[in-house]
């Protein structure tokens, strides 16, 4: 039996997949090849849902920790003692008391349902903010009003240069590399930004490896040697922009000298990199979600949108600044879901959270975790792990038992997204959305997430809150699409559904800021206490300004999305720690030494791996990584950057030292060293 169904992993991508069950019960996942996108392939995330469905350390009951152990209980004790602790909390220190924090790890339409609930309650507190994204979202916004990414076919066809910045097309975006395939068989250039090698990098005609935390200023030095080389586009800079005089003028601080040593870019390759932007027309630019992460990253997009824009390779067939695709949004009511509008929410950010926790007033009794592994996620581990310890009561919602699950009270055994029903789709990249279709019956007595709290609401006393099917909240979701001609039966049926995005944003010249034109001067900006226009914010821990002279890259791993590891790769108590061969000769390590990464928060062992490519004083380690008593995120600080209440984590000092030789410690068992 094979049935078509769709991924809800937090990506570009958004396939579409069949399902094949076998008679043994086995599950085999593909790519569906009739979807424009998936064309019948699968990333390594992907295609281990069945693995993540089965695997054996999948909580399949409701638990509850007693005297430190994990004990069984019903459903119908989980809600009774969950549903009481809720009413106290409330009756002593109000709504705001109940702390719901959630994120992404999952996504599609009815895991909104469980906003719904704590908004029933009349409230809640909950986290907002980004990890990722959001200083990005926001450049955007104040530039064209909307970030919009053009349609894959466009660069096929028209695009004459390709700049891939800070994307990791490869690993974290499969499905654009056929696309980028295409337009190089058609004769399109490629230039590759990224302080890290990655696999679309071998591609490329020419590789740019700046140091982290400065893809600002390299842009703004970019577009200063644009300006003296008269590479400006003077249409689209008097007629569809504004502000660009004055912030021309502002491209006097960024001198090609201070540039390229601030950058450890070479003069040359900034020179050709103008040439590329100013020459090599229509130039589309394909970014990612790393260079967000420091104390500037929002004017980051924003300058990089200035180069974009100013060289003419905006608006234009095979041009465009390619972030997101957020004019999904208009097609799906999740507001109706939710009923947001008429609660009363308290914020705390997500990056921030744990010292908003400690200092809250009321205090949080209640803590919900859903969608999400704030243990090995959310900056400065240590203390996120102190300020959920204070909190009386905590309730995770996963499939597994992960680090915040294990510091939890209660944890509730959800479903897969293959024993679900719902639509997805993916506000990053195209304009496909997506149904899902249950494939198999959930395991054990696992519930999705919309049950659970339909079923929690019942207890509280306000299960009416909460009625309906999965068909009559996707309809309600759905509304908009009826005035499109598209009907939830008919998604129900193809599997897809392609929306009305344009293929090529602004090609009319008008834009969705206030100006209804690109703004390199943005009084948005202004009102938000940002400048008006794009500037460099330097990384607050630069390599070589402190003891520690090192750059932390947590990278996106191959095999996993994130934290969500254990049906993979389970307990990696040694990770790799990936670096440069300049710095492990200044240390004399080789690959598959015993090494030590540490700095003035946290320290680990780890396996070495030596590289040849990227810039020399960056080492990187998979995200999601938790093992010897921390995680990760222990090295890292709790700091926002510039814009959209958004992480910085990539502001990270780190130090390697060796601890043996792998001829010490046997590379293959990677054992531990005493």
């Amino acid at each position: 039996m094979t049935i078509k169904t769709a991924c809800p992993i937090d990506c570009y991508d958004g396939c579409s997949m069949l399902a094949t069950v076998k008679e043994n019960g086995e599950i085999q996942l593909q790519g569906n090849p009739e979807h424009p996108i998936t064309r019948g392939a699968l990333c390594n995330r992907g295609r281990r849902l069945a693995a993540r469905r089965d695997g054996e350390d999948r909580v399949v009951y409701p638990l509850k920790k007693v005297g430190g152990e994990w004990v069984p209980i019903s459903w119908a004790q989980a809600y009774r003692e969950i549903g009481q602790q809720i009413r106290v909390a409330i009756d002593k220190y109000g709504h705001h008391s109940i702390l719901h924090a959630f994120d992404w790890g999952s996504g599609a339409l009815l895991k909104s349902l469980s906003q719904r609930f704590f908004y029933q309650l009349g409230g809640c507190t909950e986290t907002v903010g980004s990890l990722c994204w959001d200083a990005g979202l926001e450049a955007q916004r104040y530039d064209f009003g909307q970030a919009r990414s053009h349609a894959p076919d466009d660069m096929v066809r028209n695009s004459r240069g390709i700049v891939v910045w800070g994307r990791n097309v490869a690993t974290t975006n499969v499905h654009m590399m056929p696309f980028i395939k295409a337009a190089q068989a058609r004769g399109a250039k490629l230039v590759v930004v990224n302080p890290l090698p990655t696999d679309v990098a071998r591609r490329a005609d020419m590789c740019v490896y700046p140091r982290p935390g400065t893809d600002a200023l390299l842009a703004l030095g970019v577009l200063r040697v644009c300006r003296d080389l008269n590479l400006i586009d003077q249409r689209f800079t008097q007629t569809c922009a504004v502000g660009w005089d004055a912030f021309a003028k502002t491209l006097d601080a960024y001198a090609l000298d201070r540039v390229s040593r601030e950058t450890n870019v070479e003069p040359e390759q900034i020179r050709a990199l103008a040439e590329f932007y100013g020459q090599s027309g229509p130039v589309t630019t394909l970014l990612g979600i790393g260079m967000q992460r420091y104390a500037g990253g929002g004017n980051a997009i924003r300058a990089i949108d200035a180069l974009a824009a100013a060289t003419g390779n905006v608006g234009i067939p095979g041009g465009g600044v390619n972030y997101a695709q957020r004019g999904m949004a208009a097609f799906v009511d999740e507001d109706a879901l939710t009923g947001r509008s008429a609660a009363d929410v308290r914020e705390f950010v997500r990056g921030t959270q744990a010292q908003e926790i400690l200092s809250s007033n009321p205090p949080i009794q209640v803590l919900f975790v859903t969608r999400t592994n704030p243990l090995t996620q959310v900056p400065d581990s240590a203390t996120l792990r102190k300020a959920y310890a204070g909190i009386g009561c905590k309730v995770v919602i996963d499939m597994y038992m992960t680090e915040t699950a294990q510091a939890a009270d209660y944890v509730l055994p959800c479903t897969s997204v293959l024993e679900e029903e719902d639509v997805t789709y993916t506000t990053m990249w195209h304009p496909y959305l997506s149904y899902i279709h249950p494939v198999v019956p959930p395991r054990g007595e696992s519930k999705p997430e919309w049950q659970i709290f339909s079923e929690l609401a019942d207890v509280l006393g306000m299960g009416e809150k909460m009625e309906g099917s999965v068909q009559s909240w996707l309809t309600l979701a759905l509304r908009p699409l009826l005035a499109q001609g598209i009907t939830l039966e008919q998604i129900q049926t193809d599997g897809f559904v392609r929306l009305p995005i344009e293929e090529v944003p602004f090609a009319d010249g008008r834009f969705l800021t206030p100006s209804e034109k690109f703004e390199f001067w943005s009084n948005a900006a202004v009102a938000d206490g940002q400048s008006a226009v794009a500037t460099y914010v330097p990384p607050r821990r630069a390599h070589g300004s402190g003891h520690h002279r090192l750059t932390l890259l947590t990278i996106h791993p191959r095999k996993h999305e994130n934290s969500q590891r254990q049906h993979v790769v389970g307990d990696v108590v040694y990770p790799v720690v990936e670096m440069s061969r300049v710095v492990a000769d200044e240390h004399g390590i080789r690959s598959g030494d015993a090494v030590r990464l540490y700095n003035d928060k946290a320290s680990l062992q780890g396996v070495a791996k030596v590289r040849e490519e990227g810039h020399p004083y960056t080492v990187q380690v998979e995200s999601g990584w938790s093992g010897q008593g921390i995680s990760i995120n222990d090295f890292t600080d709790a700091d926002s950057a510039d814009f959209g209440q958004q992480t910085a984590q990539y502001d990270c000092a780190c130090s390697v030292e060796l601890i043996a030789s792998a001829l010490v410690i046997g590379v293959e068992k990677r054992e531990p060293v005493q």
